[in-house]
């Protein structure tokens, strides 16, 4: 199983370089499957959508990354239900996981760069780093998000709080799945 894995790393169908849109869709997608896998918390539901926004942000190249969240953003925005619990519509917009969802664009543009300018970037440490700064950035729009209907105070009580510790298993559990799965090198 991990050979086929590995193989279907490092030989992909189709070159990303032949097919950008298809892997802008391909993330988008990934967004999608993550965000349905939730643990419902009010006002912001516990979601892998993170994974997808750091798996993304570090593996795809920047211009692909903000293609494949920009599409699931605006496939969310005009009703198609890819958000949490299958919701969608301009409505969770304006709503309280707002934030999160635009911060999932500053994320991919501040993670893709990072790992286009390290020398190592499949690094474990460099995985680990880039995606604890990627994951700051979604809780820091989540936060700003939440501002308009709580104060701070209760902003960092419900909408950080209780992210740090599921944040942290996710990045762990994703640098090492990257780290493990990573091609050989020919």
């Amino acid at each position: 199983m991990l050979n086929v894995l590995r193989k279907s790393i490092s030989q992909p169908l189709i070159k990303i370089q032949d097919s950008p849109w298809l892997y802008s869709l391909w993330g988008a997608f990934l967004l999608f499957l993550c965000s349905q896998v939730s643990i419902p918390l009010q006002p912001v539901p516990i979601t892998l959508q993170t994974v997808g926004v750091m798996l993304v942000g570090i593996t795809f190249p920047r211009k692909i990354a903000v293609q494949a969240v920009l599409s699931y953003l605006a496939l969310g925005a005009i009703g198609v239900p890819v958000f949490a619990d299958f919701s969608g519509g301009l409505a969770v917009f304006i709503g309280p996981t707002a934030g999160y969802l635009v911060g999932f664009l500053f994320a991919i543009l501040v993670m893709s760069t990072i790992a286009a300018k390290q020398k190592n970037s499949r690094n474990l440490w460099s995985m680990f780093g880039n995606c604890c700064i990627g994951t700051c950035v979604v809780f820091l729009f989540g936060i700003l998000g939440l501002l308009p209907f709580m104060n701070l105070n209760h902003a960092v009580q419900v909408g950080l709080i209780p992210f740090i510790l599921p944040g942290l298993i996710k990045i762990v559990l994703l640098t090492i799945c990257l780290k493990f799965l990573k091609p050989r090198q020919q």
